[in-house]
């Protein structure tokens, strides 16, 4: 069941109100009073023309999706001096008690940075891929299927990126035509995409949503395919260049993960297992501080199947975020208990055949074993 909308915000009602020729109307916009301006909405019709695009349009929506419940209202507003004005007076309309639509409170505006038409490298670079991980992050936090889009407010290039993300994500997106009474609905298409191409490039994917951006000299992975190279931005930085995510590849990261997650048990049904007794899976250790801790999750992470021994400890990682450190194709892998101080870790044996296979198991004893 569908309980948050998230709407993208132009400046519709901004221009409407400084713009109009209501006496009270003028008086509280030049005087910038926001709350009187809610309250002065609030007395009109939420079809009104002077409402705005996304106030009319979320009334659409919510007669046709929502219906008797109270939505969650998430504002996702540029990062302007008139984006935010705009979103403080949704949140006042939203949130005063006189509105005839109800609303689960409180009302929620959230800034994208990066996210203004003055700067064409901040749009692309950041706005659009704060877009990408405001709406992943709701995704992840409440699934797909909690979630509605309102793409009608905001840049076009925003609209129509919204639009991508909830094909991606399946999520539905809903538009209002500026001659149309009641909104369309985009419903959720299949798409097309490379899991084995991620899983591949795991390592990479996952360096950079944590890092955001590195040194490419630093990059094992190859950058030279065009199936990367939309996927991936490179910006010189002093003598180095710099990579990192593209809006798209922020886009791809999230569209994968949630693919992934679906067909977990369908592809790790098609790699190899161990079948020897756990306790007779080798465990070979340094004799370093917090042996212990590490002994007792050897024990623990070798009854997978997946999971042929426990080649060594690994040096310390305390600044380590994902419990995945490194994967090779020979099935290896570098787990780090990143819930330790210290960043404890082992170096695993497992039954990968490739580095697909490998990460794969990788992404399934960290969602299995982390503590």
């Amino acid at each position: 069941m569908r309980t948050r909308l998230i709407s993208t915000v132009g400046t519709s009602l901004l221009n409407n109100l400084k713009f109009s020729k209501e006496e009270d109307i003028q008086q509280a916009f030049e005087a910038k009073n926001w709350h009187q301006i809610a309250l002065l909405l609030v007395q009109r019709a939420n079809s009104h023309r002077l409402c705005g695009a996304e106030i009319n349009s979320i009334t659409s929506i919510c007669q046709k999706e929502f219906k008797d419940r109270e939505p969650k209202l998430i504002f996702l507003v540029s990062d302007t001096a008139d984006g935010r004005t705009t979103g403080d007076i949704l949140k006042l309309y939203y949130e005063n008690s006189g509105n005839s639509l109800k609303v689960d409170r409180p009302v929620e505006v959230r800034v994208l940075q990066g996210l203004r038409d003055d700067d064409v490298k901040k749009f692309k670079q950041q706005g659009l891929k704060n877009l990408v991980r405001e709406i992943s992050t709701e995704v992840r936090n409440f699934s797909p299927e909690a979630i509605a889009i309102n793409a009608t407010g905001g840049y076009k290039a925003q609209i129509s990126f919204a639009g991508m993300i909830g094909q991606a994500l399946e999520i539905p997106v809903y538009y209002l035509f500026e001659k149309f009474s009641e909104v369309i609905d985009l419903p959720p298409q299949p798409v097309a995409l490379d899991l084995a191409f991620w899983l591949n490039n795991y390592q990479l994917f996952s360096e950079l949503e944590s890092a955001q951006t590195i040194e490419k000299s630093r990059v094992e992975a190859s950058l030279e395919s065009k199936y990367m190279e939309s996927l991936i931005d490179e910006e010189p930085i002093g003598n180095e260049t710099a990579v990192s995510l593209s809006a798209m590849g922020v886009l791809f990261n999230e569209r994968c993960r949630l693919q992934f997650a679906k067909q977990e048990t369908t592809i790790l049904s098609l790699i190899p297992q161990d079948d020897t007794a756990p306790d007779n899976k080798p465990i070979r250790l340094r004799d370093d501080h917090g042996k212990d801790v590490l002994q007792a999750f050897a024990e623990k992470i070798r009854r997978s199947n997946y999971v042929k021994e426990i080649i060594n400890s690994l040096p310390f990682n305390s600044k380590q975020i994902d419990p995945i450190r490194r994967t090779k194709h020979d099935g290896t892998i570098e787990f780090v208990l990143t819930w330790t101080d210290r960043g404890l870790g082992l170096c695993i044996q497992t039954t990968g055949r490739n580095l697909a296979e490998t990460n794969t198991i990788a992404l399934h004893l960290a969602k299995k074993y982390k503590n």
